[in-house]
């Protein structure tokens, strides 16, 4: 509703009376006089005129009014509040004169008014991921038992030469070993209660699994490791010669050779230089993260593998036993692959103390089902170079 001041409703009536006096000028019969019609819709027009300026007037008084009484009422509220900082500093102030001050370290003392930034979002600290499964070789096998067969290794002499008329002679038969595998299981679990899994921000699910995938990988680093280390007598090497000669005559020309080792072998390696102190080791063209070296007259791929995941072993006099393989994984090593991972839940199994249907949770499976054997054990050789301090 507009409001009017009385200069503003006299007006008003002026307008309203004078259009209605114009209008009954304009109707048909003997009182009929246009002129004196036009003559009062000239006088509406301008007190229309006089009444716009004075609503203008009136609006702009009222705006002056009304930021008059907010300036009074923040003068007020400015009070109230420095009355109040006072009373809080009086009873900060303590008996023996000392103050104890607000801060936002104590949270009754203003710590609670300190906003926090929590992100509840799950992030990975970067991690050097490495995994043996890309080097040796790997068959997929619906049976949980089985067996290859390899024909022996074993050196041809030749035929001998026949007189004629003469007797063939005998001569050693090829001979065969089996392989066998033995597939296993291998898993865990992980209890999560269902108020986490529905009330996380983050996916748990989808951590889970991914936490089930690098344990999976770490079981296949750990198998190939404990195959190609566990009883077997390191060769020690002291320098490139020693790694050269491994290469070259004791794995020898039959196999496609890559050295393997940790990152503290990596910098021995990085640490070497020929005559004209060039580095040996050297980036692969077509892929710098990769590095090679050059040995028999061949480009040898030098594997590193994070020391997390194959360490260095404290030797005597402070020094460091760094491991090598040198070789062909892929002819060493086979893995007999069952189950790569298979992962289940169950909200009515109870494990270890923990009831997932009583205690309102769910219980996440991973299982691995594979089998690790050494296929050909001359196409490695496990060897060592000690580093002193």
């Amino acid at each position: 509703m507009v409001t009017l001041n009385k200069k503003m409703k006299q007006l008003r009536e002026q307008i309203n009376n004078k259009t209605v006096l114009a209008k009954s000028f304009l109707e048909d019969g003997e009182n009929k006089d246009v002129d004196k019609a036009a003559q009062l819709l000239d006088e509406v027009d301008a007190l229309e005129k006089e009444y716009d300026a004075e609503k203008r007037l009136f609006e702009r008084e009222q705006e002056e009014a009304k930021k008059r009484s907010g300036e009074q009422i923040d003068k007020k509220a400015e009070k109230d509040v420095t009355e109040k900082f006072a009373s809080t500093i009086r009873g900060m102030v303590r008996k023996d004169g000392t103050v104890t001050p607000m801060s936002e370290g104590v949270n009754a003392d203003g710590g609670y008014t300190v906003p926090e930034d929590i992100r509840t979002e799950i992030e990975h600290f970067k991690e050097a991921e490495f995994s043996f499964e890309n080097y040796i070789s790997t068959e997929n096998v619906t049976t949980n038992k089985g067996r290859r067969t390899f024909q022996t290794k074993a050196s041809c002499t030749g035929f001998t030469d026949l007189e004629e008329g003469g007797e063939v002679p005998n001569i050693a038969a090829p001979t065969y070993l089996p392989i066998n595998y033995n597939i296993t299981g291998k898993g865990g679990f992980i209890p999560v209660t269902k108020d986490l899994l529905a009330d996380s921000s983050a996916n748990i699910r989808a951590e889970i699994v991914r936490w089930f995938g690098r344990q999976r990988v770490a079981t296949i680093n750990n198998r190939v490791l404990s195959k190609l280390t566990t009883g077997v007598t390191p060769v020690a090497i002291t320098d490139l010669k020693g790694l050269k000669k491994l290469i070259n005559v004791t794995v020898g020309s039959a196999y496609d050779s890559k050295i393997y080792t940790n990152d503290d072998g990596m910098n021995w390696l990085d640490s070497l230089e020929d005559s004209q102190h060039r580095p040996l080791l050297n980036p692969v063209p077509s892929d710098p993260k990769k590095m090679q070296v050059c040995i028999g007259g061949k480009v040898r791929e030098v594997v590193a593998v994070p020391n997390s995941v194959w360490a260095s072993t404290a030797g005597a006099n402070s020094s460091t036993v760094i491991p090598f393989v040198v070789g062909e994984l892929t002819e060493a090593i086979k893995m007999f692959d069952r189950q790569q991972l298979e992962i289940a839940v169950s909200d009515t199994a109870a494990v270890d103390g923990f009831n997932a249907f009583a205690q309102n949770g769910a219980l996440i499976r991973g299982i691995i089902r594979n089998d690790f054997v050494k296929q050909d054990a001359d196409a490695y050789k496990y060897a060592t170079v000690t580093v002193t301090a």
